[in-house]
Order: C-alpha cells, then structure tokens, then sequence
C-alpha cells in the first residue's frame, strides 16, 4: 500500500485528549523577536513635491512635502525676501514628521503640510494671517497640532533656515532644506525619505520595527524584502537569507548585542542597546533612550521602532518575557500571571504551559527550572520525570538507563547504536541488542520481532510499522519568508487545495498557481510535506519544543503512514500511549498546543479541518506581503 501521512486532525484527536491531564515545562520556550545583528540599511525614497509660487518677484521653489499628522507652525515676525524662495526638499515617509526643521523666527514646519502655489492650511485649521507670501500657503492635507497655528502676520523671514533632520515614519530621514537667503538661490534638495520596508525598497529583510537589515543575522535572517526570521530561537543559522546550519555563538557573530538568552539583537532598541556583541543594556530601566549603541538621552515614545519587548500602562519598554510584563515588537504588555498563563517564548504571548512531570517528561528528567531533557547525559541523568541529577558533580556517570552509577557512561551524545546494560555502545543491528541513537538495546526474538533497521517489529507489520527512534539532533527549520503571494494566488491554492486533510496530497494540484505566479508556488511548497505543521510552528517553539514536536511528527508519520486511513487514529493512539513508540515525545504536541493559543492560531490544521483554508491562512503570514 502507498504511504499516507496522517492527517493533523488525526494527529489532534490523539493529543488534544491528554492535553488537560498533562503538564509541560516553560523551558521549551525560548525568546524569539525579529532582530539583527547588523546595522539597518535606509530604504530607498523619493523626492519631495512642492508647490511652485513666485514670492516678490523670486524664482519658483519646490517645497518638501510630508504626510503625517500634527506638528507646529511658523513663528511671528518673519519677512519674505525679495527673490527668496523655499529649496527643495526630500519626501517625508508615511506617517513621518519633520522635527527640528525651522521656518522664520523659531518656528517649526507643522508635519503633514507642504508649501505650494495657491494652497491653504488643511484640516488641522489656521491661524490669522497664516498665508505665506503671495499665493504660496500651507497646501492642504497638513493637519496642525493642538495650539500649533500660524501668528498673526506669521509669514516667512528673511534668510530663515529650513533646518536638516526630522525623523521619517518608517525609518527614513528628511532631508536637508535650502537656506532662504534675500534674492539669493534654494538649498539643494535633500535626500529621500523612505517608504515602507518591503520588496520594492529592502534587499534585505524587514523586522517587525520596520527597519530594513542586511538579512544575515541569526535572529534577523531573510531576503528580498521579507518578513525576517528568527533562525537562532531554534537552533540554526543563517546562510544566504534561509534558516541553516547550526546557530553560532552570538558574541563571535553579532554586531548589535547579546541578550539574556544569549540571542543576537539590533542593539539599537531601549530593551537591548548595544554593539559588537557586547551584553545587552535595557535602557528602558533608567527611562533612556539608545543612540549608538548606548544608553543616553529621554525616550520619547514606546512602539515598535524603539522597543523590541513590550510597552507598559506608563508607556515604558518592559523585556517582555515575564509573567506581569508580556509581549513583544512593542505592542501592550499582557498580564499572563493574572489570566494563570506563562509568558511563552518565542513570540512572548500568554499561553498554558504545563509543568515539567511523569506525564509531560516520561522518559527523561526535569531540572531546576522544570525544563525537560533526555535524562540520558552525564550532566543530566534520570527518567519517569524525576529530577534531573548531575552524576559528574559525585564521579559518576549516567547509565543508559538513566541513573548515575560507576561504569562507563553511554547514551545519545555518545553512541549511534544501542547502549547494552554495561554500557557500552553496540553497533544495533543485532536482534539480541537492537536500536539506535544511543537508547537501551532491545532483544527482539524475546518479544517474537526481528531487528529492521534498528528497531523490534514484526517482519512485514506496516501498521503499526516499526520504529528506530528519533536523531537527538531533529529539528524543524523556521520558513523561508517570502512575499511574492497576492490575494488572487492564495484564492486560487484554497480552492485548489479544499476537501484535502493532509498538505502532502495538495501539492499535485497547485498547477495554476505555478503556472500563475512561480515565486508564490515556491513559497507555499514548503508547507506542503509531511512534517508541514512542524514547519509552520517553527518560529514559535524553543530548541526543546521543536525537537520533540519534530521527532513526534516523525513517529507519526513512520508508525501510521501506512495504515488503511480507517486505522490511522488507533495506530495514534496505539504508539502515542505509555510504552509506545512515540511515547516518550508526546510533549512536542503540547507545545504546539501552547503556540496554537498564542500568535500561531493560523497554523492549527487539525482545527480548520481543511488544507485549502489552512494553506491560505499560512500563505497570507509567510509568503505575502
């Protein structure tokens, strides 16, 4: 019979009826946010337009333009000068504002309005003789802010100095405007400002702030104007813009800083300021601001161009990964302790973590911290979810059945094989000392099996099939971002893809859409293979989280993908129960379904039921722009 992967629904309906008697350990959570380590590129920008009115006589000028709202007006006392007229400046992003740029005595240019020929001051008001010159007023669109009109008789002064600076929206700087000289020559135009950060102005990828960044930091990793990637919270690299290879130290890679966690930020956020790999300094603690790569100066606002954690009800950056204090890209923090919820990591969104016991840590052994591990190291020996014990610290080590004692130590960091009781390791092709990957060697002809491949079975059983095991090093790379998918190609994929219940069969049919639009098929194709789910997941789940999610998937897929699909949900439940063969990863999908509550609700197929609705939903986050 053909191999079928299991349905996630299926996969769902084995778990979901343990979720509320197990409990799961925080420490398979760790940060996620999408910083880099490299220093932001300015994305590319456009030329301002301005109004062109002749003052006295002068030569025409062309006025920066900004959008925006609010902002203060020309001061008193100013006087056009004969032949003067406004230089040309750059365009003010989205939602930018120009601050320091002087207009006349100690005025301000009120972000949102330029100067143009005929205009006059839009929605926002204006003051008594707020008229510049002789047709040249405040062009409509610019709002002014509370207080912030044009004094009586405010018009501009001779030789004022539209100043350099103000900041641009989305990471962008205004230029620098001419000085307004008595029949002398406008400034020259100043440079661009920027656009939102996407595929037409980054080469790179965005971060949630909306900066653009070269796109080869471990924690920022991507391309072509891409959602970036956290590739470091799950244990891979970046290489060449996609998640790969395993994670380096961040002290040896980062050119921003190094965060608790010991992950690579931008170092230029109030939470984590820094540079050259350095720790990372919370700024916000002291209500500073980070310029440079230090602490210094007054924060003006918390959003996510400032704070990579969350803001408080004070408006102060927070971390963002504690139980009162939750979030994460600068939006508000949650309070997860009083919904009784942890702060999950990645993605800093309240979720239920059970605790780390006998239920959610069968086969290995809990530390201090009620993170789960293997049991099987030296470091951290035990089983049955007892407490993890340090064999080193009394000059022992750890048996392969998992307790200290005084015999050579042997398990998955050391052995490809099985361990046998003495520990040492054998090659596991042995039908008397059978398996792989460092577990306990099995006699197989005393259970009525035969070695396959390192695993007990019954020769030619295909339902359950056998299983070997999981590598210790199995993990879910995060996706390759992408943005090449419109609305019509994700249509087209729905109802491709509608009735279908396992991502592997809809590949065949997604004719159109690589026909249509190649880059959008090639981004939606990775979620399109057994272990999609796991995939889909990836940037939510910590190290720990990932591995057991992936080795469960895998458990799944090798002990059922071969059963009739009536008797796929009892082979789940078959090798899911205590002592069955994906038992002792269970609690991968209780880390799912902590992500499923949070960010990651558009990745729960067993939910929708459906791939094509499924598909959509996950191509709108990953592959969209």
């Amino acid at each position: 019979m053909p191999s079928r992967r299991p349905s996630l629904r299926e996969l769902g309906l084995v778990s979901l009826s343990l979720v509320s008697a197990l409990a799961f350990t925080a420490g398979c959570f760790g940060r996620s946010e999408l910083d880099g380590e490299d220093p932001f590129e300015l994305p590319r920008g456009h030329a301002g337009e301005g109004g062109a009115g002749t003052i006295d006589g002068g030569t025409p000028g062309t006025g920066a333009r900004a959008t925006g709202s609010g902002g203060r007006t020309t001061g008193t006392g100013g006087i056009v000068g004969t032949g003067a007229f406004v230089g040309s400046g750059g365009f003010i992003g989205s939602g930018g504002f120009g601050t320091g740029a002087f207009v006349g005595s100690g005025g301000f240019i009120g972000s949102g309005g330029f100067i143009g020929a005929g205009g006059f001051i839009g929605a926002g008001g204006f003051g008594t003789g707020g008229f510049i010159g002789t047709g040249g007023t405040v062009a409509s669109g610019g709002r002014g802010a509370t207080g912030g009109v044009v004094g009586a008789g405010g018009v501009v002064g001779t030789g004022a100095f539209v100043g350099a600076g103000g900041v641009v929206g989305a990471g962008g700087v205004a230029g620098a405007g001419g000085t307004i000289a008595s029949g002398g020559a406008a400034g020259a135009a100043g440079a661009g400002g920027a656009p939102e950060c996407g595929a037409a102005t980054c080469s790179g990828c965005c971060t949630t702030g909306g900066l653009c960044v070269p796109g080869t930091g471990t924690n920022a990793c991507g391309s072509d104007g891409a959602r970036c990637a956290d590739c470091g919270s799950s244990g891979f690299a970046c290489d060449q813009g996609v998640c790969q290879g395993t994670a380096p130290t961040c002290a040896a890679t980062c050119s921003g800083c190094c965060d608790a966690l010991g992950r690579c930020r931008l170092g230029s956020e109030i939470d984590a300021c820094g540079v050259g790999g350095g720790t990372c300094a919370v700024c916000s603690t002291n209500g500073a601001a980070c310029t440079a790569g230090k602490c210094g100066g007054k924060v003006t606002t918390c959003d996510a161009t400032t704070c990579g954690g969350c803001c408080d009800a004070k408006g102060v950056c927070q971390p963002g990964t504690t139980g009162a204090a939750c979030g994460t890209a600068g939006e508000s923090c949650q309070n997860c302790t009083s919904q009784s919820r942890t702060c999950s990591e990645p993605g800093s969104y309240c979720a239920f973590i059970p605790s780390c016991s006998s239920a959610t840590c069968p086969t290995g052994c809990c530390d201090a911290a009620g993170v789960c591990h293997d049991g099987r190291t030296d470091a951290a020996c035990g089983t049955t979810g007892q407490r993890c014990t340090d064999c080193k610290s009394a000059g022992e080590a750890c048996a392969p059945s998992g307790f200290c004692y005084n015999g050579p130590h042997c398990g998955p960091d050391t052995c490809a094989g099985c361990c046998a009781a003495d520990g040492t390791c054998r090659p596991g092709t042995n039908p008397q000392s059978c398996g792989t990957f460092g577990a306990v060697c099995e006699n197989c002809p005393s259970q009525g099996q035969t070695c396959q491949a390192g695993a007990c079975g019954v020769r030619g059983a295909t339902c359950p099939a056998p299983y070997a095991g999981c590598n210790p090093g199995a993990a879910t790379s995060p996706p390759t971002n992408g943005t090449s998918c419109q609305s019509a190609d994700l249509a087209l994929a729905k109802k491709a893809c509608t009735g279908q219940t396992d991502p592997a069969t809809c590949l065949p049919v997604l004719s159109q859409v690589m026909a249509s639009n190649p880059g959008c098929f090639d981004c939606l194709q990775q979620f399109l293979y057994d272990g999609a789910v796991a995939k889909c997941l990836a940037p939510f789940l910590g190290t720990a989280c990932n591995h057991e999610l992936t080795c469960y998937e895998g458990c799944l897929s090798t002990t059922c993908g071969r059963c009739a699909a009536g008797s796929v949900t009892s082979c789940q439940g078959t090798v899911s129960a205590s002592g069955g063969d994906c038992f002792p990863d269970l609690s991968g999908e209780y880390c799912a379904a902590a992500a499923f509550s949070g960010p990651a609700a558009f990745c729960d197929l067993g939910t929708l039921r459906d791939v094509g609705a499924w598909l959509s939903g996950v191509g709108a986050y990953y592959c969209s722009e």
